[in-house]
């Protein structure tokens, strides 16, 4: 192997040459070197293979320098810059680069000017300045040189300094196998993914052994999902014992049922109009006759003797329905001298109800004909239930929400409520159907309906992701790559139904962002697996406006005070002849005419025994803490207590701390502003901790001492 000669350097030099100035200028002592290395090269004993510093010194780099010793002794280079002696490193800088001006190199040692010039990186190669080292033997390279020593280098080779270099054969400098790149700024960037990958492992290990306190929010997340998932006991249906079983229809003989249709064919036929009575259908709470009119009669004349029949039949009050859907006959409803309750258990008993396919099956009530009636919420897809105070809007509520208890399991269906009643839905709190705690503040109710928009969203590109269009589909899919091994793989979606059980109330306090929210899920929600479901007591156009009202199609339309209130509801009359306590008109999509039904009761004992059941067998509430952060979040940025402080928050507050008394009249008269703001600034001073929340008509709390608010102000709140 060849190698060209070595320039001699300046004897101040660190990279010094080992030899003379004469041998330097005489041609035969450069003939003789190359002698000397070919020689000792040749000696070297052949190997099997490769060592690993054969495997380094194929890779070998020697540096080199075609300066004369006039040039280097003139500070510059002919071929361009070259390594710095190790003296001038710590030398002024403008002795290490005479080409530079003082105000440049002010303050600079010869080390930061070097790289300024370009050398980031001192075992770069440059032009003229490199020269690789052919490797023609395996062997060559495995020993030093002859006469090499760190102290001493072989003429016409330099040394590097030891901090520089990774592994040095003599006075060879072979670079380290390191997977890393050094910056220009010294920063070292490993680029062994594999090294990266097992310090990232490493690193969520010494994590997970930290306590709750120390970890960020999504750490405490996932860590609390994690746990959740490693205790998740498998869903155990509640008894149906624990219910109250019916005691039976009471039977009515078919005398007094014969005397009945006879009164009522002599009552028409004494105004003209003939009848015959074919048919008679015995429900819970009222009797329908099925009348067939003779040739030549009106049905609108049947209608209008509708206050004279219940004149003769001594009835409350009766309905007509004319004609009965898919019959040749009019249906006159005359009520039971004696009701019958429909209870809860006699519908989850039956037979309709479980060989029901849906998890979302709700258990309505009783027909006309005594049969049971069961709906699927998922169909509906979304419920409207409106009716007067007392006719049993809450207990309706009460019976889906004990349905779904009874059919579907935790992972299927979640639900979320919203009662600004407070009182109506609290008592479901623990139960595991819930995705977070009953919303009982109106300002977190409007950051609940937001979360389901955003989740709605982001379900939707799940489906357009894996090329499916609505839930059932997703899961499908889900469940056909299930056994991939693969931690990103998706997990099956539940669905979710969105009980709001007075939306009147949330319409008075945020009529905007509630109103959009709703609007969004109406439309959009079904194939996304969010079903709404909201009562209220009467669906004005202030309350329900006529978009929300189009997007949600079944209805159930209780007892109404007047035919108005029915057409509000229903979009014709006949809830005004209702006779309330669970007495029902179901108007589902896809029905042309609402039916009426006798609604299941369930007593507030019963809801409490079921949910005790559940807590018992350790089957409680797996609240989700990201929903219910996002759901905080959302709260705030909708301007509850959030968004832009108020400029009189710090003045209020202290003001209330002062009085230990927390009124939004005491903060009007204070800084003479109207109610709205007071009443703004109020909630910001309840969001920031300083008072408690609402009470009914006692005055909040005042939680801070005047110290913690300063501190709490100080810290940048």
């Amino acid at each position: 192997m060849e190698y060209e000669e070595e320039p001699v350097e300046s004897e101040q030099d660190t990279y010094a040459y080992a030899g003379s100035e004469s041998q330097f200028q005489e041609e035969s002592g450069r003939e003789t070197a190359r002698a000397v290395r070919e020689t000792e090269f040749a000696k070297e004993p052949a190997e099997t293979e490769d060592s690993a510093s054969d495997q380094l010194l194929k890779r070998l780099y020697v540096r080199r320098d075609t300066r004369t010793i006039e040039e280097f002794a003139g500070g510059e280079s002919q071929k361009g810059p070259g390594y710095y002696p190790v003296e001038t490193r710590e030398r002024p800088a403008a002795e290490a680069a005479p080409g530079l001006t003082a105000e440049e190199t002010s303050g600079l040692t010869a080390e930061e000017v070097h790289t300024d010039l370009g050398h980031q990186d001192v075992f770069e190669p440059s032009e003229d300045e490199w020269e690789t080292v052919s490797m023609e033997n395996e062997n060559e390279g495995n020993e030093p040189i002859s006469g090499e020593t760190d102290s001493e280098p072989i003429d016409g080779y330099y040394k590097t300094l030891e901090s520089e270099r990774g592994e040095a054969k003599g006075s060879f400098f072979v670079p380290e196998d390191s997977k890393t790149v050094v910056t220009a700024s010294g920063k070292v960037i490993e680029t062994d993914t594999e090294a990266i990958q097992k310090k990232l492992e490493q690193r969520r290990e010494e994590r997970k052994a930290l306590p709750v306190e120390e970890l960020t929010v999504p750490e405490q997340i996932e860590r609390k999902e994690e746990e959740e998932k490693k205790i998740q006991k498998e869903y155990i249906f509640p008894p149906l014992t624990l219910l109250k079983r019916g005691t039976g229809q009471t039977d009515f003989s078919d005398q007094e049922y014969r005397e009945t249709a006879i009164k009522l064919q002599q009552t028409l036929q004494n105004f003209g109009v003939g009848v015959t009575v074919t048919n008679i259908s015995c429900g819970p709470t009222v009797t329908r006759y099925e009348l067939h009119p003779e040739q030549g009669v009106k049905v609108s004349k049947i209608v209008a003797l509708a206050d004279d029949i219940k004149l003769n039949l001594a009835a409350a009050d009766i309905r007509i329905e004319a004609p009965i859907p898919g019959k040749a006959a009019v249906g006159i409803e005359v009520p039971n001298k004696e009701n019958h309750v429909v209870l809860l258990r006699d519908l989850l008993e039956s037979e309709a109800f479980k060989k029901y396919p849906s998890r979302l099956a709700f258990a309505v009530g009783k027909d006309i004909a005594g049969q049971t009636v069961v709906s699927d919420i998922a169909k509906m897809p979304h419920l409207l239930i409106a009716g007067a105070t007392g006719s049993g809007k809450s207990v309706c509520i009460n019976t889906l929400i004990m349905s779904v208890i009874y059919k579907a399991k935790p992972s299927e269906v979640k639900l979320i409520m919203i009662d600004p009643k407070v009182v109506e839905l609290s008592v479901y709190n623990g139960i595991p159907h819930l995705l977070i705690p009953v919303v009982t503040d109106p300002k977190k109710a409007s950051g609940a309906l937001n979360w389901a928009v955003a989740e709605m969203t982001d379900r939707y590109q799940k489906f357009a992701k894996y090329g499916v269009r609505d839930l059932k589909g997703f899961n499908a899919k889900v469940e056909s790559i299930a056994d991939i091994d693969d931690p990103k793989k998706p997990e099956k979606l539940p669905q979710i139904i969105i009980i709001v059980d007075e939306l009147a109330d949330l319409m008075m306090v945020a009529p905007g962002e509630v109103e959009d929210s709703i609007c969004r899920l109406a439309q959009l929600a079904r194939a996304a697996g969010i079903h709404l479901v909201i009562a209220t007591q009467r669906p004005s156009v202030n309350v329900i406006t006529g978009v929300i009202k189009a997007n949600i199609p079944s209805r159930i339309a209780f007892s109404v005070s007047s035919g108005v209130d029915s057409r509000t509801i229903i979009d014709m009359n006949g809830a005004e002849k209702l006779l309330g306590k669970g007495d029902m008109l179901f108007y589902p999509s896809g029905y042309q005419k609402p039916q009426r039904v006798q609604g299941a009761f369930v007593s507030d004992n019963e809801v409490s025994d079921v949910v005790g059941f559940l807590k018992q067998e350790g089957l409680t509430a797996e609240y989700s803490a990201e929903v219910e952060s996002k759901i905080r979040s959302t709260a705030m940025d909708a301007g509850f207590g959030g968004g832009e402080r108020d400029a009189y928050f710090v003045q209020a507050g202290k003001f209330i701390i002062e009085k230990d008394k927390a009124s939004i009249g005491m903060l009007q008269r204070m800084f003479k502003i109207g109610f709205n703001r007071a009443a703004r600034i109020m909630d910001q001073l309840a969001d920031a901790g300083v008072v408690g929340e609402e009470e009914g008509t006692k005055p909040r709390k005042v939680l801070m001492s005047m110290e913690q608010f300063e501190n709490m102000m100080e810290e940048g709140y």
